[in-house]
């Protein structure tokens, strides 16, 4: 009987030592480019840009505006990137719209390009992200340091259709679970959200980016 108890002692011993139990920590990573000046590097403004919009874009509106720009309070998935963009020094709509012009088949997706909405389509954003940013993994796995230091806050992530919906995009946040996954700040139709929505969104990761465009 004494071995018994022994043996499971062991047993549980083993197994608590084997068991992840401490919060994993991930270092930060720098941008070396300041593109506003402000002292602040471009992956921490773009991270900033997007939480600042937590309580002020409070409402989802998939309205077609013919300034291009949504009201301030509201928006879409897609919104919450380009005014992290902006926030940071960079017009996502002057840039997309640019490269459309002078590459328009590289954006077949789009049937009608439209200046007013095509910064704010999530598969235009995707194939721009896809030629000029750096593409990371698109795998996570939580808690594998190596793996999940690859997945940093400002990283762009983007995601497949949900059937008969959209297509998602999120800007990753430098907050993280115990296991090292970081939550991501999205819009989803409840208004800008810091959530643990990284691998419970409904469908499957389709880019990650970092942004590393001048």
């Amino acid at each position: 009987m004494k071995r018994f108890i022994v043996i499971i002692i062991i047993v549980i011993g083993l197994s608590a030592c084997l068991s992840p139990s401490k919060k994993i920590e991930i270092q930060p990573i720098r941008s070396p480019v300041d593109k506003d000046g402000d002292g602040i590097d471009d992956f921490g403004d773009i991270l900033e840009g997007a939480r600042v919009q937590i309580g002020v874009v409070t409402e989802y509106e998939t309205g077609y505006y013919t300034d291009a720009y949504p009201p301030e309070n509201s928006g879409v998935c897609s919104d919450v990137i380009w005014r992290a963009l902006e926030s940071t020094g960079y017009d996502l709509k002057e840039m997309i719209d640019a490269d459309m012009a002078a590459y328009p088949d590289d954006y077949l997706s789009d049937p009608t390009p439209d200046q007013n909405i095509n910064f704010r389509r999530v598969r235009n954003i995707g194939v721009f992200l896809a030629k000029y940013a750096k593409s990371l993994t698109t795998e996570v796995v939580p808690w594998d340091a190596e793996n999940l230091s690859e997945w940093q806050g400002g990283d762009i992530v983007t995601y497949d259709q949900i059937e008969g919906g959209l297509w998602h995009i999120a800007i990753v946040s430098d907050k993280r679970n115990d296991d090292g996954t970081p939550l991501i700040i999205h819009n989803y139709g409840y208004g800008v959200k810091e959530d643990n929505y990284l691998l419970n969104w409904p469908t499957e990761i389709t880019g990650h980016y970092r942004w590393e465009i001048e």
